[in-house]
Parts: C-alpha cells; sequence; structure tokens
C-alpha cells in the first residue's frame, strides 16, 4: 500500500455519510485525527444538503440508508459538481448497487469492514488525482490564452488528434469551438493545398512525414481569394508527442522581409549602391 502522507490532509474537508450509528462514531473519530474538517451527515438527504452548504472536496458515503440511499445522493451531487471525488462503502451483497455506481462514474469503493489505512489511501489517491486534474485545467486555459492572443493562426497536434486550436484559426475554417473542428478534421485537409510542391498527400500528413522549416500553402475557400496564401512553420516536440503549426500571412511574411531589407540599406555606407541592389529584391518580393 501506498505511504500515507498526512499533509495532504491537512487542507481537506470531507463529507462522511453512514446511518450505522458505531461505524459513524468509529470512522468519524479516526477521520477527525487527519481532515481539517469532517462534515457527518445520517442519510442521503442531510449528505446532500450538507454539499450543497459546505461544498466539500470529497464525499465518503454508505449505500443502503433511508430517506435517501447514497446513490441516489452522488447522483444528485455530480450533477452539482461532476468533478467531485466520491468513495462508496460497500458489503459484498451491494452487487446492484455496484452497477449503478459505475453508471454514475463513481470508481472508489471501501470494504466493509472499513480497514481505516485502506480508507486513508483512497482518500489520498482520489484528491491526488484531483489536484492533478485542476493543474492540467490550469494549463489548459493557460496554453488556450496565448494561443486565442496569437493574431496568426496556430493549432496543436497530440500524436494525431487535434488537442488547441486558436480563435482566428477556428473562424478561418468555419467552426465554432474546438468540438467542431475534431470532428471535421479530415475535411480540414482538404480546405489547404501546397503552392509549390507536388505530392499526392494531403498538406498536413505531408508535413508531418517532411521535416522542412516551412510550406506555402493555399486555402481554398471563396471568403480568401485575396489573401489566401500562408506560410506553415511546424514544429515537433518528441517528448510530448506534440506537433505545432503556425500560418503567417504571405503577405506579413513578404512585408517583414522588405523590412528587413530597409534596415540592411540603412546600414550600409554605400547607400548608393545599397539601394538599387536592395530596391530590386523589393521589386521581386511585391511581384509574387
Amino acid at each position: 500500500m501506498k505511504k500515507i502522507d498526512k499533509a495532504i490532509f491537512k487542507d481537506v474537508t470531507l463529507l462522511y455519510v453512514e446511518d450505522d450509528p458505531m461505524t459513524l462514531e468509529e470512522i468519524s473519530f479516526f477521520l477527525k485525527k487527519y481532515v481539517k474538517k469532517l462534515y457527518i451527515a445520517k442519510n442521503g438527504k442531510e449528505g446532500l444538503e450538507l454539499f450543497k452548504e459546505h461544498s466539500p472536496d470529497m464525499i465518503i458515503t454508505d449505500v443502503q440508508m433511508p430517506i435517501m440511499n447514497g446513490l441516489e445522493m452522488s447522483e444528485k451531487i455530480l450533477e452539482l459538481n461532476p468533478n467531485i471525488p466520491i468513495a462508496i462503502t460497500t458489503a459484498y451483497s451491494d452487487g446492484d448497487y455496484l452497477v449503478k455506481a459505475i453508471a454514475l462514474g463513481i470508481d472508489k469503493y471501501l470494504l466493509k469492514p472499513i480497514d481505516m489505512l485502506e480508507m486513508l489511501a483512497v482518500i489520498q489517491k482520489s484528491l491526488s488525482l484531483d489536484k492533478d486534474k485542476k493543474i492540467k485545467g490550469i494549463c489548459d486555459d493557460y496554453i488556450q490564452f496565448i494561443l486565442d492572443s496569437n493574431p496568426t493562426f496556430m493549432f496543436i497536434l497530440h500524436a494525431d488528434k487535434v488537442e488547441y486550436a486558436n480563435k482566428k484559426f477556428l473562424e478561418l475554417l468555419g467552426h465554432e469551438d474546438i468540438v467542431s473542428l475534431k470532428e471535421h478534421i479530415d475535411s480540414t485537409k482538404d480546405v489547404f493545398e501546397f503552392e509549390n510542391i507536388q505530392t499526392d498527400e494531403n498538406w498536413m500528413d505531408y508535413i508531418l512525414n517532411n521535416s522542412q522549416n516551412s510550406y506555402l500553402v493555399r486555402l481554398n475557400h471563396p471568403n480568401f481569394r485575396h489573401r489566401n496564401k500562408f506560410y506553415v512553420t511546424y514544429k515537433y516536440f518528441e517528448s510530448t508527442n506534440k506537433s505545432i503549426f503556425v500560418f503567417v500571412d504571405s503577405y506579413e511574411e513578404k512585408l517583414n522581409r522588405i523590412d528587413d531589407i530597409v534596415k540592411d540599406i540603412l546600414d550600409k555606407e554605400n547607400l548608393e549602391d545599397s539601394v538599387l541592389e536592395q530596391v530590386r529584391k523589393i521589386s521581386t518580393l511585391t511581384r509574387g
């Protein structure tokens, strides 16, 4: 059994629901030594009311109880907070209840009579997983904010699945959200085509299979008949198996290159010869 880390419990609030007086007293006495605050209920109705009032970090509940059983209570609580960790205390004879628990997504069980250390281990694991989920959620929100703040078009693949896409890219392809993009990702592969590469592969698969720095692609969309060319920069991160695609409008790319040329002109000592040379470069860019 994993070692119990008492520090995890010092700020934890817990709701314990049990109708048997002796079990309730024994378990409550033990839990109060570890958690910051323990809320106690004798049936599901009381438990639901305490949850609404105090929003504890986790729930441990018996199944068979009067007025409202533990699973009925859990179902109502999960409607209020789908992410709340719930562990049920059960006997071997509670087979039908276990099927209902699985249907609700409850996967933490404590067999009666309850082993105290096992109960602490279940609480510790549940809270650790919940913390990991919260951290991942914060990271996801941060990544999405960074992407949405970028004026270019960007999306991220994890393996071969779209994980993130910024608002600019979603708007470009006519999708309201990332879910819609995921559902139509195959059609997205036909929206772009290479400007200067002949291949039977679609643009996305070709880029994934080749490690060139950037590619010029054309957007096949009636709303983008003029400014429809983009440089696609691709980077693969092996440690996380993620791929990032960044699209830069070819006109913006040309403006950046023209800006670099102007700076180069101003840095030259022989300005006359430099101007003639660099103007030719600018002329070439503006004709493209």
